[in-house]
């Protein structure tokens, strides 16, 4: 009964997607969100393209699909706070290009936020490519955002009003989901919800080796838990690699 009375829910998700040349992915993820085949409660309300000054049809593209496109400063957290500054829906959820909800994962959320007492979540990461070394990364990403640490391939997703109440995404040069997630800690409790699982792309970890980069994604997070500058560390953060077949 209580799984029926959420799919009737008013509960509107918007989702903020922070672009750069993505033109190869962000298809899939728009089609997921927006495409007719799918469901109502498994569809977004709301999508907002943060552009970040793509050199490819990126904006065009998400246009096209029926979201909607801003021009942002360059820089994930500047551009994921220009576009949850466009969305009017209850829920915000902030979705990387390359990272897609499975099937049913959207109306899991719906249904979640129907308790008025829930203020946050975070989805299960499931990396798209097979190996121990995936599951073993995965298990510790998705371990991390049960402790209430929600990286941005995890799929946040927080009450418009408490985002905004927190004053929501900083601009600083990188480490603004965990920046994020501290301030959130002190004020919810962040829900995992292992049922709305979230296809993570591999193509970092592919492009760059898959052990160097998760030890350098180790490295720069303890030392920016150490208190290391977050601009600093984005010097040793390189930009995402292309898509396979676009370069």
């Amino acid at each position: 009964m209580s799984a029926a009375l959420g799919l009737l829910s008013p509960v509107a998700i918007g989702v903020v997607i922070p672009t750069l040349d993505e033109v190869a992915r962000l298809p899939r993820l728009l089609s997921r969100l927006l495409g007719a085949d799918v469901d109502a409660p498994d569809r977004a309300d709301e999508v907002v393209v943060a552009d970040g000054g793509s050199g490819d049809a990126t904006g065009a593209l998400a246009r096209e699909h029926g979201a909607r496109v801003v021009a942002a400063p360059r820089g994930r957290g500047a551009q994921l706070a220009a576009g949850a500054e466009c969305v009017t829906a209850d829920v915000l959820l902030f979705l990387h290009a390359d990272c897609v909800p499975e099937p049913g994962a959207l109306a899991v959320l719906r249904r979640a936020f129907a308790d008025p007492v829930l203020d946050a979540t975070a989805m299960r990461q499931r990396i798209a490519a097979p190996g121990a070394f995936y599951r073993l990364v995965e298990a510790a990403a998705n371990a991390r955002s049960r402790r209430g640490m929600v990286l941005g391939d995890s799929g946040l997703a927080v009450r418009r009003d408490l985002y905004h109440a927190l004053g929501g995404f900083r601009s600083i040069g990188m480490f603004e989901d965990v920046e994020l997630s501290r301030r959130l800690r002190r004020r919810c409790r962040v829900r995992y919800l292992a049922e709305a699982r979230l296809s993570v792309s591999a193509r970092r970890w592919q492009h760059e080796g898959a052990l160097r980069c998760t030890m350098r994604n180790w490295v720069l997070r303890a030392l920016y838990g150490a208190g290391v500058g977050p601009e600093r560390l984005a010097r040793f953060y390189p930009p995402h690699p292309p898509t396979p077949g676009t370069s």
